[in-house]
């Protein structure tokens, strides 16, 4: 088989299909270092295939305040909305959450949203 070695690669989620956190935060950490201010007052709009998932949502999540982040927002493609139906299967986070539709969910994507405040408070 010639491509077995994506195919081993991707089932094991470590590959060039799932970008790791390190090498986002080598990335984003040369930006800082020619701009410490690179982010600050910034929205940053992450298009991935989950956001509870992606690492670049985990990243610039957990760095909202360092960065001085005006909003982080996370989104993902609609199930329905590729030709190709891929095997959906939502966390239980998600079927746990009393606002949890599917329907919405294949049709519309996901989002994760983070901003703050008037109080200067962080909130989801």
């Amino acid at each position: 088989m010639a491509n077995s070695n994506l195919t081993n690669a991707r089932n094991a989620k470590n590959d060039e299909f799932y970008t790791q956190y390190h090498d986002i935060e080598k990335e984003v950490e040369a930006y800082l270092e020619y701009n410490p201010d690179a982010f600050r007052g910034k929205t940053v709009l992450l298009p991935c295939d989950d956001p509870e998932w992606s690492n670049f949502t985990k990243f610039f999540a957990q760095n909202y305040e360092r960065f001085g982040l005006k909003k982080l927002i996370s989104t993902s493609y609609a199930v329905e909305s590729k030709l190709y139906k891929s095997n959906y299967q939502p966390t239980l986070f998600e079927i746990n959450d009393p606002q949890y539709d599917e329907y919405k969910t294949r049709r519309n994507g996901k989002i994760f949203t983070l901003t703050r405040d008037i109080n200067n408070v962080s909130s989801i």
